[in-house]
């Protein structure tokens, strides 16, 4: 179970995140909705211990940071390297193994994954910041609008991705054009100006 308490961060005088306090079960597809700059990316942050703030979030009764992956767009990949090369790098694995992770090849095949990431499509590179946050297997995964940017296989890879996860990993992903339907989801959060606006539980099972 991840607790998310009091959790609030400020940019000077603004603040950014305003006394978030939720508790989202350890399995299944929990949806963070909302309109581009209610704080959507500053609390996926937060919670991957990429900015500092006030409050707790912990996975049941540790810190969340070892228990997260997050994909982002603001995630580094270094551009001399191939997609291979990031990945191994990235996940701490021999290359033999990134070309073996299944959640990897989903993503990109081999022919992608020898190219330097420098010759990559915006689409391309998300799939590789999507790949390396499925392929750590950590409990908790976070993906900041995965769909943007991917074109129909990608997207297609992204859901089956998550398909293949859900029963054992809590999977949390912000999402400001209604692109995962009710159906797959577990639980619906709104965040508005920082604060949780609104909660819709889709399905009535809890896993704690």
């Amino acid at each position: 179970m991840l607790h998310i308490t009091n959790l609030s961060k400020t940019y000077g005088r603004k603040r950014v995140i305003d006394d978030v306090t939720l508790s989202i079960p350890s399995t299944g597809i929990h949806v963070i909705g909302g309109a581009n700059g209610n704080g959507k990316t500053t609390l996926f942050k937060c919670l991957a211990g990429l900015e500092s703030h006030t409050g707790q979030a912990r996975w049941y009764d540790d810190s969340l940071k070892p228990h997260v992956s997050i994909a982002f767009d603001e995630s580094a990949i270094h551009d001399r390297l191939s997609g291979l090369g990031n990945l191994s790098a990235l996940l701490d694995i021999r290359r033999s193994e990134v070309v073996c992770n299944s959640y990897i090849r989903l993503f990109l095949d081999a022919q992608l994954l020898a190219k330097k990431t420098s010759s990559y499509s915006l689409g391309q590179r998300k799939k590789l910041k999507l790949a390396a946050a499925f392929a750590y297997e950590r409990p908790c995964i976070l993906l900041d609008e995965p769909a943007s940017g991917l074109d129909k296989s990608g997207r297609n890879a992204l859901h089956r991705a998550i398909e293949l996860v859900a029963d054992t990993t809590c999977v949390i992903i912000s999402d400001h054009e209604g692109l995962f339907h009710q159906d797959l989801i577990s639980s619906e959060f709104t965040i508005r100006q920082g604060k949780i606006d609104s909660t819709q539980n889709w399905k009535s099972e809890s896993h704690e």
